[in-house]
């Protein structure tokens, strides 16, 4: 069997993985954690919205699949922010095009 060459990596070269950023903003600051999946990043905001549910709302927090989205859509109006974005580790000897890696890409994702 043949493996197309689009497929194969070079032997020096290793495979790329990707892992996602998740990026809290509050007033206090930033906090930013990295995952190797999504749904670790989701299980942080979840965690949040869960610890600061009481402070933030005088009614009771919806059910866990629910809470991380809408504690963070509420909270909107008061500055806080809650965003993932999967990024490629680099392994290469290049240069990134985006030197900083913070310039907008087609493959961000947001959630409020």
């Amino acid at each position: 069997m043949t493996v197309p060459s689009e497929t194969k990596t070079a032997p020096d070269r290793p495979v790329p993985q990707t892992v996602h950023l998740a990026i809290y903003e509050h007033r206090h600051g930033t906090d930013v954690r990295v995952f190797l999946d999504a749904d670790q990043a989701f299980a942080w905001r979840t965690d949040i919205a869960k610890a600061w549910w009481s402070d933030a709302f005088e009614d009771d927090p919806p059910p866990d699949d629910e809470i991380g989205a809408e504690y963070f859509e509420r909270m909107l109006e008061r500055d806080e922010y809650f965003s993932t974005m999967p990024r490629d580790i680099e392994t290469g000897d290049h240069s990134p095009a985006d030197p900083a890696g913070l310039g907008p890409s087609a493959d961000t994702e947001s959630s409020a």
